[in-house]
């Protein structure tokens, strides 16, 4: 959650600065935007259970050129995007093995936080069509590159047997093994002025194939974007 805060408050100081700065013809080429949502992770293993709600974020700034006059426009630009999955009872034991594989946490102990968090750099294109009253919508591709990957879990520590050590661990590990670099999916957004429904859905796995489990998002959630 401190994560996404921070996003949302960078995205608010970009904007802001940005308006500042730029002319009101260049503003009008310039879309700044941040994108909230829930990632729904599919194909993972049937025995891993996740949360409900995966929040992510996305700060991104896209130039526009149009094609007509009746609202067709093309837009291309980079953002920066954080995503999760907050599993319920399971954890990778050993980030850094030759195959990576969800392990079972002990049933009787008690777990405040497991997750996993990838942070990714994209290049998105849209195709956009804005009506006169402002109704607006977007299709596009967007690729990804990954810069930053870890797992974290916080609650009752354990041994390699699952035997209960008798204290509370916070326990944070970079660099997962065995990741694709690199992403590519589709998006969608409408909405109404500079508020739109956005989703997102990766046409590949998070982890190589043979490596890992074969588990791919979607994205579903708010687009805000003043500009």
């Amino acid at each position: 959650m401190k994560k996404i805060i921070f996003v949302f408050a960078l995205g608010l100081f970009t904007i802001s600065s940005f308006a500042q700065t730029v002319s009101e013809s260049t503003i009008k080429k310039i879309s700044l935007g941040y994108d909230i949502y829930s990632s729904y992770w599919l194909n993972m293993p049937a025995d891993v259970s996740t949360r409900t709600i995966n929040q992510g974020a996305n700060v991104f700034a896209m130039y526009n050129h149009n094609l007509n006059e009746n609202g067709l426009s093309v837009a291309a630009g980079v953002g920066i995007s954080s995503e999760n999955l907050y599993l319920k009872d399971s954890y990778i034991a050993d980030i850094h093995a030759d195959v990576i594989d969800f392990a079972t946490i002990p049933g009787d102990l008690t777990v405040a936080r497991s997750k996993l968090n990838f942070t990714y750099l994209d290049i998105p294109l849209e195709l956009r069509i804005q009506t006169e009253n402002d109704v607006r919508l977007s299709f596009g591709f967007k690729f990804g590159m990954l810069l930053d990957s870890k797992t974290l879990y916080k609650g009752d520590a354990f041994d390699t047997d699952g035997a209960y050590l008798g204290n509370i661990t916070f326990d944070k590990s970079k660099k997962i093994n065995q990741l694709e670099q690199y992403r590519f999916g589709v998006q969608l957004r409408v909405g109404y002025r500079w508020i739109q429904a956005f989703g997102y859905y990766s046409l590949n796995k998070v982890f190589i194939a043979d490596k890992g489990p074969q588990m791919q998002p979607i994205h579903i959630g708010v687009t805000f974007m003043p500009f």
